[in-house]
């Protein structure tokens, strides 16, 4: 489950109030804007560290919502996105042993290119996306069978709209693309198989 979070850095809208007032967007929220995750996820570990790579696509869905106040009605709008990453994240994590347990925590960074799409409105976005956050979560043993449980939270690194395209949003829409961060909340329930069960040197999952 991949959930995004959006963080406007600035506001731009294609009308302007005579009074002087500002015309407010919001971004539905957290829980309401629920993508999925497919990767493969392949680690190498010693006795403490965790070292994780998970290549795959990634989904992020969110709304802007858009009011403007005439004399006699206002008038809203709620403009829904799709935007699907190839996403490489690479994760660090400290893990202790507990024998059928073993929790961790640690720190993630990733890099993401967005896939191609028909909707216009995602032309408004850059396709480069660099992300960094923290993980955490527990290895539960099953023999050779291990889950990995996994919750960790990125935030985005910098401005994702294409300053250059901001107000071509599609399909005659009337407001222009803000400035905006890209964040999300992952959390994930992992298959993994290990290669070295006794030596316990590497892991290969199989995760949809």
């Amino acid at each position: 489950m991949n959930m995004a979070n959006i963080k406007v850095l600035e506001s731009y809208n294609v009308f302007e109030d005579l009074t002087g007032a500002e015309y407010q967007n919001s971004y539905s929220g957290l829980t309401s804007n629920i993508g999925n995750q497919y990767f493969v996820q392949v680690e190498w570990y010693n006795k403490f560290l965790v070292v994780s790579l998970k290549p795959g696509t990634y989904t992020f869905r969110f709304s802007k919502n858009n009011s403007v106040i005439f004399t006699e009605e206002t008038a809203e709008q709620s403009t829904p996105y799709l935007l699907r990453y190839l996403t490489v994240p690479l994760e660090v994590r400290y893990n202790v042993d507990l024998q059928r347990f073993r929790p961790y925590a640690g720190l993630t960074v990733a890099y993401s290119n967005m896939l191609g799409s028909n909707d216009p409105s995602n032309e408004s976005f850059i396709p480069t996306k660099f992300t960094a956050g923290a993980v955490a979560g527990t290895y539960i043993d099953l023999s050779y069978i291990i889950l990995d449980l996994n919750v960790g939270y990125l935030s985005g690194l910098h401005n994702i709209t294409n300053k250059s395209t901001r107000y071509g949003t599609g399909n005659g829409a009337t407001f222009a693309q803000d400035d905006i961060l890209l964040n999300n909340l992952q959390v994930s329930l992992s298959l993994l198989f290990s290669l070295q069960k006794q030596k316990r040197t590497g892991a290969v999952e199989c995760y949809y």
